[in-house]
């Protein structure tokens, strides 16, 4: 994969902008699945779309930004955490009136850090058994990622 230049810094479209693609047109996102044992890392999400679900930590790639790139970016942004990628699961589509995403599922390993939220999470926890307010595309690459553990 070709690397993103160290020097290029990623842009974050304006509101406005955000708003217009989102009505037009599909995110590309990536998803990290994240286990301690048989337990499955979430947070809660602050923000639409699914604004109060638990959902998976994660984030839209940006333009330059190669996927594994961007899993290591939201590791670190969301979580603290410094991860490493140990299996793609394949694409998931959620279809949701606010936003339609493409992500890109990813289980991944931590290699250290130290665990916080950041502002799109109001808590963070390791379930064994999913809560019901689960993004749906999330229950189901949780799943997928659990026969693979």
């Amino acid at each position: 994969m070709k690397k993103q230049p160290k020097n290029q810094k990623i842009r974050i479209a304006p509101k406005k902008d955000y708003d217009d693609f989102r009505k037009y047109f599909a995110f590309s996102c990536v998803d990290l699945v994240i286990f301690n044992g048989k337990s499955v890392l979430l947070t809660k999400r602050t923000r639409n779309p699914y604004k109060g679900y638990w959902h998976l930590p994660g984030s839209i790639i940006h333009k330059n930004e190669t996927m594994i790139d961007t899993v290591i970016r939201s590791a670190k942004e969301e979580l603290g955490l410094e991860v490493h990628v140990t299996k793609f699961l394949g694409f998931y589509e959620s279809l949701d009136p606010y936003r339609h995403d493409i992500s890109h599922g990813f289980v991944v390993s931590v290699l250290g850090g130290e665990m916080k939220i950041d502002y799109q999470s109001s808590d963070l926890r390791f379930f064994e058994h999913l809560p019901r307010h689960l993004i749906p595309h999330h229950r189901k690459m949780i799943t997928d990622a659990l026969e693979h553990i």
